[in-house]
């Protein structure tokens, strides 16, 4: 009986168009009883607990355990302060410079220089020359 007015209820819920405040839906006042609607789900009271050891009280020495417990956790402790340079070594491991590949020769001088870079001894003599105020060096390749 009250499957079919929870199911009617529903129904009149579907049918009837969308409101847009919380206060104009019907309330529903059919009470849902879930161990009439479920009687194959198992009550709470035969639910155990999915952990639940029994052993008798001299196999588990609780503070003997906690004892070992204990002591692993005080040599876990580290002895000394960690150096600087021990620090540095580990936090810049395995961070080498890359070898460069990308090398190209310079259309000016003849010299080599990286891809997409400006050559440094052609900005070396345009600088020369601007401070200068002469002509630039030649530069022996």
């Amino acid at each position: 009986m009250a499957l079919v007015r929870a199911s009617a209820a529903f129904r009149l819920l579907l049918s009837s168009p969308p409101t847009t405040t919380a206060a104009a839906a019907p309330a529903l006042s059919v009470p849902l009883h879930l161990p009439r609607l479920l009687p194959s789900w198992p009550r709470p009271s035969s639910i155990q607990p999915a952990l639940a050891v029994s052993a008798p009280p001299s196999v588990i020495s609780l503070p003997g355990l906690l004892a070992d417990l204990w002591d692993s956790v005080l040599r876990a402790v580290p002895k000394k302060k960690t150096s600087h340079m021990k620090k540095r070594h580990r936090q810049y491991a395995g961070k080498a410079l890359k070898d460069l590949t990308e090398l190209n020769k310079c259309s000016g001088c003849g010299r080599v220089k990286r891809a997409h870079v400006l050559c440094p001894y052609c900005v070396a003599s345009i600088k020369d020359f601007w401070k200068t105020g002469s002509k630039p060096k030649e530069s022996e390749a």
